[in-house]
């Protein structure tokens, strides 16, 4: 979450200020470190842009109200293909569009096979979460996400791209059923607009999201870090490279790239994914 989360701040300032860069820096870990010609308030830009999401966006309008099928974007594929459509006058509602789904791969039941990021399930729809976000998201929340430490509270959905997000009862020492989850609303809403960066594309009948390979059981995501300070253009393109986990060393050096890490994608047998904790490749 921590790296969609940066991609995401860098995305929304980008539309403000198209000089943006991001690098990362290797402080005990490696942070994410935004670069503007312009000092800028980033919470208040954050907010401004929640508040315009808030006012109504077509990357969201379709969700609201819609039947259990649509909010979890398994939509019948004329359906979406009808979406996509509509929204072609809108760059950015297309750009996210492109990323929950296509119209023309679909799963085992006939419907929309959706972007390898929903990991929600059962009573949980994508969209839903997402909107449910939207409207709690706090500035506080804002600050924790940049900020930290990441604590989370009880109450708004969750899109569960934590590592964190699975709560096995194995794992635990308390019975998870029984304590409200604390979720990251900030991180989660700046996560989801990195969507953009990671459309969904048909490779034959299959539906396959940028960054992740395999399936079933051996899907993973596999993302870089870079030293340079990179525009969203120049990210969007190193994120989209085939094989970025198989790079050599001289490759990833002609590239910037200081890391790769990768998350294995676990999905419990409700259905409800998550991601595993990052290892280095």
């Amino acid at each position: 979450m921590g790296f969609l989360a940066a991609l995401g701040v860098l995305r929304v300032v980008s539309r403000h200020h198209p000089d943006a860069r991001l690098a990362w820096i290797r402080d005990g870990t490696w942070l994410a470190t935004l670069h503007t010609r312009d000092d800028i308030d980033l919470i208040a830009l954050l907010a401004s842009e929640l508040d315009r999401w808030r006012g109504g966006h077509p990357a969201l309008d379709f969700a609201v109200g819609a039947d259990r099928k649509v909010q979890d974007l398994k939509h019948q594929p004329d359906a979406f293909r009808e979406l996509m459509r509509s929204l072609v006058a809108d760059a950015e509602a297309s750009e996210f569009v492109a990323a929950y789904a296509t119209g023309v791969a679909i799963d085992g039941t006939g419907q929309t096979k959706p972007t390898s990021l929903h990991f929600t399930a059962g009573q949980q729809r994508f969209m839903d979460a997402v909107l449910d976000i939207r409207d709690s998201v706090t500035r506080e929340d804002f600050e924790e996400a940049l900020h930290g430490p990441w604590i989370g509270r009880a109450g708004p959905k969750d899109t569960r791209w934590r590592a964190a997000s699975d709560r096995s009862r194995a794992l635990l020492s308390f019975d998870p059923s029984k304590e409200k989850a604390r979720t990251l609303p900030g991180a989660a809403w700046i996560a989801f607009q990195a969507m953009p960066l990671f459309p969904v594309v048909p490779v034959g009948l299959r539906a396959v999201t940028t960054g992740f390979t395999g399936r079933g059981k051996r899907e993973q995501f596999t993302w870089p870090i870079w030293s340079d300070q990179l525009s969203l253009a120049e990210i969007r393109t190193l994120v989209g490279l085939q094989e970025i986990g198989q790079m050599t060393a001289a490759q990833r050096e002609s590239l910037g790239v200081a890391a790769i890490f990768q998350s294995r994608v676990v999905r419990n047998p409700q259905g409800y994914g998550s991601f595993s904790v990052s290892e280095p490749v």
